[in-house]
């Protein structure tokens, strides 16, 4: 039998359990990993709005597995990989630059309040995330991104249009390139 207390609040607010953030997420996490069961989905850069600000472009997908495993102390742990492509912007010509993405991460499951791990200071031991009884993939995997983005991306080598090199397209003449002109005729003349 439900309840509804109707003096307290004037409308009920419950989570929509269907539709398409139904499919991105994990009703019991610590059940799906110790069944070792896995995951596959996919999800679009612009679903992903913390991300946005380090996109040139919020178009494009990122597909992800989440495979479930118990770790040799037989606590719930969580395999995620992310492959895609995103779209960048070149710090050096601020033009558009794809970005491959090939993520591999391990979370270590922890329910809301216990005791964290005695190894979470080992850089080999696996980041910990406590979890309730529902765990929002599409979360999880916009941090994964977010902490496997670099700083800085740039063009490799001669596709970057923004070099400064002598010769190339947008490099820009030193201000000193007039005065070695100035310095030769000098040298001619001590010879």
């Amino acid at each position: 039998m439900i309840i509804f207390d109707s003096d307290s609040r004037k409308y009920y607010h419950a989570p929509l359990m269907s539709g398409p953030d139904a499919v991105h997420r994990l009703e019991d996490p610590f059940a799906f990993a110790r069944s070792g069961n896995s995951l596959k989905g996919r999800l679009a850069i612009a679903d992903m709005p913390r991300l946005w600000d380090r996109m040139a472009d919020t178009s494009g997908t990122v597909e992800y597995e989440i495979r479930g495993r118990v770790d040799p102390r037989q606590r719930p742990l969580l395999e995620l990989e992310i492959a895609g492509a995103v779209r960048m912007r070149c710090d050096r010509c601020l033009d558009q630059l794809e970005f491959p993405l090939k993520l591999a991460s391990r979370v270590l499951l922890l329910q809301p309040g216990a005791a964290h791990p005695d190894d979470a200071d080992d850089p080999a031991s696996p980041e910990w995330l406590e979890v309730g009884r529902v765990l929002d993939l599409q979360e999880l995997v916009e941090d994964e991104i977010l902490l496997g983005l670099p700083y800085s991306v740039r063009h490799s080598g001669d596709e970057c249009s923004g070099r400064a090199d002598n010769g190339r397209i947008g490099a820009k003449a030193s201000p000193f390139s007039a005065l070695a002109s100035l310095m030769e005729p000098k040298q001619a003349n001590k010879n």
